[in-house]
């Protein structure tokens, strides 16, 4: 009998114990490439956003007239580069945290199926809340501090900062490791209903186009995957801005705390970065935030 418990010619039936232990190596080789493909995926996908999402970070905890003008304020003073600033951090970031969503997404949702649940009867609801749990699980172990030290840099972006810059393991030694960890709160809602609003849309508009197409969602053409995931995006974007500009914020500035003292989270600072949101300053960011959240779907 082979490897997927297939029936061969001369060969004994598989035991459930066999086909138990099959399933079993299956998943974690589903999971493994689902790692690996979300790790590329967000390599590449850090390559093209990381300009824009410095210019939405500034202009969520800056003020500017426009996202020309923020742009056209980083470059004459830092230059190209300094659309780049906290580069490093993003792009683990970005290859981490998909690579964490993609294999956390398919672990839930084989859990589901192991609880011998039908996912089919209300796909949409059971994709939200195996997308959500992907998000919380995505933002505690990998976004929230490395959304930290990206913030953190990219604040610095358009001041013609030419210093160098301490490493993480000083800025860990002189704030404490739970200064990774400020903002956490705010990025672990924006991280689970934003993923779970984009997978619940992707499936959504993804067999919508393929039904109008006549062809199969297991295989979707790249566009109609780009498309599904630009509009899971913009939505995901339109209900989660107000909690990406506080969670923004709340992360670019550093605590007063002494060196030998670890900074500590604030529930003050989390109330009042959301209560001075005024309507204008909610939605600062939400066309850069719409193609970031949008593009990770293409590869």
């Amino acid at each position: 009998m082979h490897a997927l418990c297939l029936p061969c010619a001369g060969c004994p039936p598989c035991l459930p114990s066999q086909r138990k232990l099959s399933l079993r190596v299956r998943h974690a080789h589903t999971c493994r490439r689902s790692f690996a493909a979300g790790g590329v995926a967000g390599a590449v996908d850090t390559m093209f956003t990381m300009p824009l999402d410095t210019i939405k970070t500034q202009m969520q905890i800056k003020q500017h007239t426009g996202m020309f003008s923020c742009a056209r304020l980083i470059v004459t003073a830092d230059g190209t580069r300094g659309l780049y600033f906290g580069f490093k951090p993003f792009m683990i970031q970005a290859s981490g945290k998909a690579a964490v969503r993609f294999c956390m997404y398919d672990m839930l949702c084989k859990g589901v199926d192991a609880a011998e649940i039908d996912r089919s009867q209300h796909p949409t609801m059971w994709t939200s809340i195996c997308g959500m749990g992907a998000g919380m699980a995505e933002a505690l172990v990998w976004t929230a501090p490395t959304e930290r030290l990206k913030v953190l840099r990219q604040s610095r972006a358009g001041m013609g900062d030419r210093t160098n810059h301490v490493s993480v393991g000083q800025f860990i030694r002189q704030h404490g490791v739970s200064t990774l960890y400020v903002g956490a709160v705010p990025t672990m809602l924006r991280q689970a209903t934003s993923v779970a609003t984009r997978f619940a849309m992707l499936d959504q508009v993804k067999a919508a186009v393929c039904g109008m197409l006549g062809n199969d969602t297991r295989r979707a053409p790249a566009w109609v995957v780009f498309v599904a995931g630009g509009v899971g995006g913009f939505v995901s974007a339109m209900v989660n801005n107000p909690l990406d500009v506080a969670k923004s914020r709340i992360q670019s500035g550093i605590s007063k705390a002494p060196p030998h003292q670890p900074a500590r989270l604030s529930l003050t600072s989390h109330q009042n970065a959301i209560l001075r949101l005024s309507p204008t300053n909610s939605i600062k960011g939400i066309p850069l935030l719409i193609y970031a959240a949008g593009s990770i779907y293409y590869y």
